[in-house]
């Protein structure tokens, strides 16, 4: 414990350098589609389509009508992680239940060459970005030793629960593998509007695979953060939302979800 401190005690001060030299980017924020508490409770299908969504951002995460899969916003581009594992690029006119979005613009931007699991690269990003009443957009390259994700595969209606639809997750071990962990942090006053803390999705640097996180094994990391205080809402106006009970979902069900 005493080594990994002094560890974040070095990166902390390569933070402060690269702080100081990082070209400052745009006043950024967010925009959400949907709650997080909707997609716990089987709102699966949504009236934004991608197309619409790029309006707002192409950087982010979310995922697919029918819960069909991972969504990954990368380069202007976004990509679908079904539950092969495969990545592909989503067309225009598909639509999600739920997705999180912005014009990534990095305000500083960190190199870390020691090697971290999730756990210790979580608290890393404390470190480089203590306050948690932000709204916080990671980009970070990545070469992994081991990277353990995962992908819902689609359902069909009556849609059930989220937490029974990942007890048929599929789980991906991608070994030695490089590429980019996209995701946010949320503070915990969004509880049942997003996840909070921190949710990240990956896709390799061949754009063939990725998923959403749940363990890693890396080094090399080079960590662009976009720090945003505006956040934007859009709640679905259809039948099927409006009859969602969203006052039901239990934080250890989102957890075990999440995690």
């Amino acid at each position: 414990m005493r080594s990994f401190s002094k560890t974040i005690l070095l990166l902390f001060i390569v933070f402060s350098f690269f702080a100081s030299t990082a070209q400052k980017g745009k006043n950024t924020s967010i925009y959400q589609y949907a709650t997080i508490n909707a997609l716990m409770e089987g709102g699966f299908d949504g009236d934004m389509t991608f197309k619409d969504l790029q309006k707002k951002g192409t950087f982010g995460i979310g995922t697919f009508n029918e819960l069909d899969g991972e969504m990954i916003g990368f380069d202007n581009h976004f990509y679908q992680i079904k539950s092969d594992g495969k990545a592909y690029e989503v067309l225009p006119s598909q639509k999600t239940p739920f997705a999180v979005v912005t014009n990534f613009s990095k305000d500083n931007v960190v190199f870390a060459h020691q090697s971290f699991d999730l756990k210790k690269l979580y608290a890393l990003l404390d470190t480089i970005s203590p306050n948690k009443n932000l709204y916080v957009g990671y980009k970070i390259k990545v070469k992994c030793q081991t990277l353990k994700t995962r992908s819902v595969s689609k359902q069909v209606k009556p849609y059930p629960l989220m937490i029974d639809a990942v007890k048929k997750q599929s789980v991906f071990e991608l070994g030695t593998i490089s590429g980019t962990l996209v995701g946010f942090r949320f503070p915990e006053y969004m509880k049942g509007l997003n996840v909070p803390g921190y949710h990240f999705h990956f896709l390799s640097d061949d754009k063939k695979s990725g998923g959403h996180v749940l363990d890693l094994l890396g080094s090399n990391f080079e960590i662009e953060i976009d720090y945003m205080a505006d956040f934007e809402l859009h709640i679905p106006d259809n039948e099927e939302f409006n009859k969602l009970n969203l006052t039901k979902t239990k934080a250890e069900d989102l957890e075990k979800v999440e995690k």
